[in-house]
């Protein structure tokens, strides 16, 4: 299934083909749910593209789906019970609500919009899609705007005043999708609760390329540029042996540069959708990328090797300036501890490690709120 970037590259082709199709995207949470808030799923009238999280709520979306299409409405609102207990005031562990807002695309007034959001997603940019949620039965065609890191001069579906719009862009940098609510200072708040007498907006970024970078050609990296790219991450493979990284040892790397570790590193930049791999072929190398890669921010950053290699590298590096804060967010030894020993059972576990420290990124950021709680949740 296609994560929900991705999405975007069929809703384009679905509408260039001249289909509609209807868009359900989770828009609130709250409770235990199998999907966060942005998951998407396209139906079509021969199918849907995506997953919200199966099972019967997700049957209940889709015939919910297919009925806005037959009946060419613009929008409605589902609401996925997965409690087990209608009745019961709190939610438990085991279950949650998921709000499902679906809207219905048409090929000629909303293939620019599409168009623009594929766009986006091949060429990593920021950018996202803003719709104006409206209590009631979705009678109305929901107003949409696109909105990148620069508000400047843009048509969103609501009046804002300037300190809202420039709330928008803070939202759009940092990738997490929101719904907001605006307050009556004029500011904006994210919310987890759907409001039945206030328009709202949802906030729906593109996440950017999810970068995984690889340093090292050998059996690790091999294993790791496969599940890599199975996993949807844009893998960038650095080796400085045009033998070992090279296109038939990687064929599903987006991009192979054949360079010293350190001078690759650094023609990269990197951010926090970037996550740093090092399994060289020797511990100095891995030393070196570690170094070369502290000096700027990724989201991610791990090392190979033994508890004491690993343990004599950070006082090493502590005890040439670098700050203890930051080498304790090194992942090292990296991985899981699932007693992998095959180069791909190796990979299974810093693959597993590196989809848990992303998920709880995203769910912290949800949390805590935009810039380190500028947008703070309402509950």
């Amino acid at each position: 299934m296609p994560s929900p970037d991705k999405i975007w590259l069929e809703a384009e082709r679905t509408l260039k083909q001249g289909k509609p199709f209807a868009l359900a995207t989770v828009i609130n949470v709250r409770g235990s749910t199998p999907r966060e808030v942005g998951a998407k799923m396209l139906v079509r009238d021969d199918g849907q593209v995506g997953t919200i999280g199966g099972g019967c709520g997700e049957a209940e979306v889709y015939r919910k789906a297919q009925l806005l299409l037959e009946e060419s409405a613009p929008a409605r609102l589902a609401e996925v019970d997965l409690t087990g207990d209608f009745e019961q005031q709190e939610i438990g562990t085991c279950g949650g609500i998921m709000d499902v807002f679906i809207d219905l695309w048409s090929p000629e007034p909303d293939l620019p919009v599409a168009r623009t959001m594929a766009e986006a997603v091949r060429g990593s940019q920021p950018l996202a899609l803003v719709t104006l949620i409206e209590p009631g039965d979705g009678a109305h065609k929901p107003a949409r705007a696109l909105v990148g890191p620069n508000t400047e001069g843009i048509a969103l579906p609501i009046e804002l005043p300037a300190k809202a719009v420039g709330q928008l862009a803070e939202v759009v940098s940092s990738a997490v999708p929101a719904l907001m609510e605006i307050e009556a200072g004029g500011t904006l708040r994210a919310t987890t609760h759907l409001s039945d007498k206030a328009a709202q907006l949802f906030v729906d970024p593109l996440p950017g390329a999810q970068r995984l970078i690889i340093v090292g050609a050998g059996h690790v990296g091999q294993a790791l540029a496969e599940l890599g790219a199975m996993l949807g991450f844009h893998v960038i493979v650095i080796d400085d042996r045009a033998a070992f990284a090279n296109r038939e040892r990687f064929p599903n790397a987006a991009e192979i540069i054949v360079r010293p570790f350190d001078k690759a590193l650094d023609s990269l930049k990197l951010d926090r959708n970037c996550y740093v791999v090092a399994v060289t072929r020797g511990h100095a190398f891995d030393e070196l990328a570690l170094r070369t890669t502290l000096k700027q921010r990724p989201g991610y950053v791990g090392m190979i090797g033994s508890k004491r290699r690993v343990r004599a590298t950070l006082e090493r590096l502590e005890a040439d300036g670098v700050e203890r804060a930051i080498l304790d967010q090194v992942h090292a030894p990296i991985g899981l501890d699932i007693g992998a020993e095959t180069p791909e059972e190796i990979a299974v576990s810093i693959m597993a490690e590196i989809i848990r420290e992303r998920r709880q990124g995203v769910r912290d950021q949800a949390s805590m709120g935009v810039k380190l709680g500028r947008l703070k949740p309402v509950r």
